[in-house]
């Protein structure tokens, strides 16, 4: 790779990091710049002026939009992005993306600087700002450690190749997930070494199916069901999994819950999909195969029959990022969904033809009990979130993607959406709120020809930082489409509280506390950078005309903000003008 003549300096340990991450394929380096930076921004000057390959640098106002932006784009080629933050405060900024990296085992390699060490004016980068001291934590790495796969410090030049190859290695290899990079200023100025390794020797490690004598086991079970049931969120991740799981549903007779699907993983409209809801049918089950998921059911809420028989096929399948956790299994495995479904459908047919008719039985008048009832569209008061969803659902087309980020409309939107083609939704994954208009970029990037479409709450807007979201979508050529479920606050914290006390005062007085944002204009917000349109809807009569324009701006180039106004979750206002008078 070190191709300069002796009258040429040697790339820096930066550039030689850039230089490697795009020989990788690494496309794009999503960066928030500081002082710990001068040897990057200097190698992206010298890589642009000398016409050599360098990953493609996004500016980011807000770190959110860096790494949120990043997952996005993982989402849809599997392929991990480049993160570069600022030092201490830059890792902080991060805040729940990191969270939803993790969850969602999102491949990413996220680089910070370090406070520069040495005082001596003769070494490049020594410390020579004021910052240099009030940013230099002891333990920097603290801040991100329970999130991140790995995490290492470069020490010295020599070690950044291998260094870097054993950080896309760790991220690509299943169970995927962030890294995390360190290493002071002075490191990134020195001189690298040329490139000696060997690329093939730092593939990822993959995943392979089961025993053939476990298999057989799973193939028998099935056989034997007559009730079966696989409940997946993410299995859709590998691509190799939607077209054989509708194969091994239409060979044994197996009904699907997807709950919360981070992917999709089997077609919405396919007669053995049972739905999007949590906790149905897992007491009525005899056989229950978990497939890449997290939370199959809330145990203080449902538990599987005493006698049914569960398995559990995972990247994942111990959760050990997690704190507690514990599903029931007879059968646990680290695998890939793909290849055991590949195995199942390599054996022999007939036992599973056999009851097929009678598990199909089931599955259809399951289906109907557990439909989630969607209510017809009012013909007064505000429009209503399912109303909202079907207007947007006349908007999908083959190149849509919709990623959906409302947390209190996440089942029914799924629900309504009914998503058939892979790779055409996408859940957010963690529960770190702002994802959804940032990961858009990301989505947007990856797949150019595609019309993305985010669907986000109201609180789930403010936390995605929209000036820096939409000022990197224009300045990127990432036009977006986002639709804002606009109920006036926080459902979700009044939704637990009612739970926890459903008599309570706060329930009785309508005093939750949860208005944030109220009276905020959501479109103009996307407005004030420069680079979206902003429309707003009450009236039901201009919500289809409405979507169609903005979709319009979006296809010309242009990120729009459609704030569709719903019915309040509470009356209880916050604005500072009324707030005296507010009190109960």
């Amino acid at each position: 790779m070190n191709t300069e003549s002796p009258l040429v300096p040697a790339p820096t340990v930066a550039e030689q990091l850039l230089r490697l991450c795009a020989d990788a394929g690494v496309r794009y380096i999503f960066s928030n710049l500081g002082s710990d930076h001068p040897a990057f921004i200097s190698a992206f000057a010298r890589l642009q002026q000398a016409g050599l390959p360098m990953p493609e640098v996004v500016v980011c106002p807000h770190e959110m939009t860096t790494l949120s932006a990043a997952d996005g784009y993982a989402m849809v080629t599997r392929q991990p992005q480049l993160v570069l933050v600022h030092v201490d405060v830059g890792t902080q900024n991060l805040g729940a993306s990191v969270h939803n990296a993790a969850r969602g085992r999102i491949p990413a390699i996220v680089v910070a600087g370090l406070s520069p060490v040495s005082c001596d004016p003769s070494v490049l980068g020594h410390r020579n700002e004021y910052i240099h001291y009030t940013q230099d934590t002891s333990r920097q790495s603290d801040i991100v450690a329970p999130y991140m796969k790995w995490m290492y410090e470069l020490r010295a030049p020599d070690m950044v190749e291998p260094v870097v190859r054993r950080a896309l290695q760790i991220a690509s290899s299943s169970p995927r997930g962030p890294v995390y990079l360190t290493g002071a200023r002075e490191v990134w100025d020195a001189p690298a070494p040329a490139v000696r390794e060997q690329p093939d020797h730092w593939r990822p490690s993959a995943l392979g199916g089961l025993p053939p004598a476990e298999a057989l086991a799973l193939h028998e079970a099935l056989c034997r069901a007559k009730r079966p049931l696989v409940i997946t969120s993410y299995a859709g991740m590998d691509p190799g999994v939607p077209p054989r799981l509708v194969d091994a549903a239409d060979r044994y007779g197996l009904g699907v819950l997807e709950l919360g699907p981070q992917y999709v993983s089997f077609p919405g409209s396919h007669p053995c999909h049972l739905g999007y809801q949590r906790n149905v049918l897992v007491d009525e089950a005899d056989l229950i195969l978990l497939l890449d998921v997290d939370v199959p059911w809330l145990a203080s809420q449902v538990t599987p029959h005493a006698d049914a028989t569960l398995f559990h096929i995972d990247v994942d399948p111990l959760k050990t990022d997690l704190g507690y956790w514990h599903f029931p299994a007879q059968g646990r495995f680290q695998a890939s969904a793909a290849q055991v479904l590949a195995q199942l459908l390599s054996l022999d047919a007939a036992p599973a033809l056999a009851g097929r008719a009678q598990r199909l039985e089931w599955v259809a008048a399951a289906k109907e009990r557990v439909a989630l009832r969607i209510p017809p569209a009012p013909t007064q008061g505000p429009i209503t979130p399912a109303e909202l969803t079907r207007a947007v659902r006349e908007l999908v087309n083959d190149k849509t993607v919709v990623l959906v980020e409302a947390p209190s409309h996440a089942t029914l939107i799924a629900s309504v959406l009914k998503t058939d083609r892979p790779g055409g939704c996408y859940l957010n994954h963690g529960a770190g709120l702002g994802w959804g208009i940032n990961a858009a970029i990301g989505v947007k990037l990856a797949s150019p020809e595609s019309e993305v479409i985010a669907l986000v709450g109201d609180g789930c807007y403010l936390f995605g930082v929209p000036g820096s979201a939409f000022w990197v979508a224009g300045a990127c050529g990432a036009a977006t489409l986002t639709v804002v479920y606009n109920n006036g606050g926080w459902k979700s914290p009044r939704h637990s509280t009612a739970l926890v006390h459903p008599d309570g005062p706060a329930e009785r007085h309508d005093r939750y506390w949860v208005a944030s944002g109220q009276g905020v204009k959501f479109e103009a917000l996307a407005e004030a950078t420069g680079a979206a349109l902003g429309f707003a809807v009450q009236d039901r009569a201009e919500l289809a005309s409405t979507l169609r324009s903005a979709l319009e701006a979006v296809r010309g180039g242009r990120s729009a903000v459609v704030n569709v106004q719903l019915a309040p979750i509470t009356s209880q206002s916050l604005l500072p003008s009324t707030a005296q008078g507010d009190q109960p």
